[in-house]
């Protein structure tokens, strides 16, 4: 009895053990922030769609496809930060350059974009969505409007990166839902108590992610102290360009790929399909948000296992990933139909969305099992391997979306994502089963 007894205390010592590690509070931190903002977008959606109608849903669809596709600037930046700060977390002073180098480059990317982005305004309304026949009044305002929102939001990445690096995720995560839940709850308030449209949705977001960035600099440069002082040579801009050069390549060309149904499609059906089309597909990539608190909890160590020559348990995360991700999204596929009546009421949305939602929720479950191994890719540093993944994909998935879209519609974006991860997978899993022989 005894020998039970202080069995049972040392099981209980071990699992407090384990919830008071770094690595589980990041990992449990991760998913709050994660259901947390992905409950907070999904539930308010009918609410947003009630208020503005198909139409101006249809353009508030068109300013999220316009921040999708310059998030292309981030290619490789998001994912070496996190990495090159945890190589030198223990040097305060080797954080703070890391720190400076890559939030000047994402502010200076940023920029390109704000710029490049509003003067393409014109042309896009013109010649691009809904094939040039013309969309919702007041959609170049909110476009330009998303734009500025989306300079704030892209250099703001540079205080995400080092926060995750540091494994400081629990304040990260923190300072996302704070901010997130406010941009919400402007938007609600002006799009019911001042006018339904766009414009008073976005601009919420816009004033508060310009907020939200310089609180994040603040508190960055509270944590690096004196260490924050000192310029960023254009020598130091040249080393992260070179290093990040092929990696940043291959994970454009991925993103690429990631965007191209709402490319596509912006300009093959019309605003309202649109709109409908890019809820299904949130719900669906919602999902995908279920495997990153894992990834980002592990990486840092997986970065050190990989330096130190050590092991590191890649079939518990496995596990991991599946019980929460990959079920996840089988079982949400079964129920798609009769989820998305319960959730919007549109017997239309079930008949136009149902498809794609199924179709990009498998795709969701395949790019989990891809990303076991292309955290193992990004950390050994084979870009080279990166490039040619995303390469193949993009040049199989375009022309196919391309080709199927005027046909099938809004079935096409869901199409180009099935096949698309199964690809990546496919790859991926050569190349692994390669190296173990």
């Amino acid at each position: 009895m005894k020998k039970r007894l202080c069995y049972l205390e040392g099981e209980k010592f071990s699992i407090k053990r384990i919830f008071s590690s770094q690595v589980s509070q990041n990992i449990i931190t991760n998913y709050l922030a994660v259901v947390w903002m992905g409950g907070l977008s999904l539930a308010l959606i009918p609410l947003y769609l009630k208020r503005l109608g198909p139409d101006q849903w249809g353009v508030v669809a068109i300013c999220m496809a316009i921040q999708g596709f310059l998030g292309l600037l981030d290619a490789g930046l998001g994912q070496i930060m996190p990495r090159d700060i945890a190589r030198v977390a223990e040097d305060r002073g080797a954080v703070a350059r890391v720190f400076r180098v890559f939030s000047c480059a994402y502010f200076g990317l940023g920029l390109i974009g704000l710029v490049l982005g509003q003067a393409a305004v014109p042309w896009l309304i013109v010649r691009w969505f809904n094939q040039g026949q013309g969309v919702a009044g007041g959609t170049d305002l909110a476009l330009r409007l998303v734009l500025v929102q989306f300079f704030f939001q892209f250099a703001n990445n540079a205080h995400t990166g080092y926060w995750n690096g540091l494994q400081a995720q629990k304040l990260a995560n923190f300072r996302q839902c704070a901010f997130g839940t406010a941009k919400h709850a402007g938007a609600l308030t002006l799009v019911y108590l001042w006018r339904a449209d766009a414009i008073a949705y976005l601009m919420p977001f816009v004033l508060v992610s310009a907020i939200e960035w310089l609180s994040n600099l603040r508190a960055v440069r509270r944590g690096l102290g004196d260490f924050v002082n000192g310029g960023v040579s254009v020598e130091e801009l040249r080393v992260l360009a070179r290093e990040a050069g092929l990696l940043a390549l291959g994970v454009l060309i991925g993103m690429l790929v990631s965007q191209i149904d709402r490319i596509v499609l912006s300009r093959s059906v019309d605003i309202a399909s649109y709109g409908r089309y890019v809820i299904v597909a949130n719900l669906g990539l919602a999902f995908m948000q279920l495997q990153y608190p894992l990834i980002r909890a592990f990486f840092p160590r997986i970065v050190r296992a990989d330096a130190s020559g050590g092991d590191f348990p890649l079939l518990r995360l496995a596990g991991g990933v599946f019980v929460l991700c990959v079920l996840p999204c089988l079982l949400v596929a079964a129920v798609a139909p009769w989820l998305l009546q319960f959730w919007l009421g549109d017997s239309r949305m079930v008949d136009e969305g149902t498809l794609p939602l199924r179709l990009i929720l498998g795709a969701v479950a395949v790019n989990a099992m891809y990303q076991l191994i292309y955290q193992r890719i990004l950390s050994l540093g084979y870009s080279r391997l990166v490039v040619v993944i995303n390469a193949v994909v993009l040049a199989v998935v375009a022309p196919l979306a391309i080709f199927l879209a005027p046909k099938y519609g809004v079935v096409a974006g869901g199409l180009a994502w099935i096949f698309g991860s199964l690809m990546q997978f496919g790859l991926g899993l050569l190349w692994f089963l390669k190296g173990k022989k």
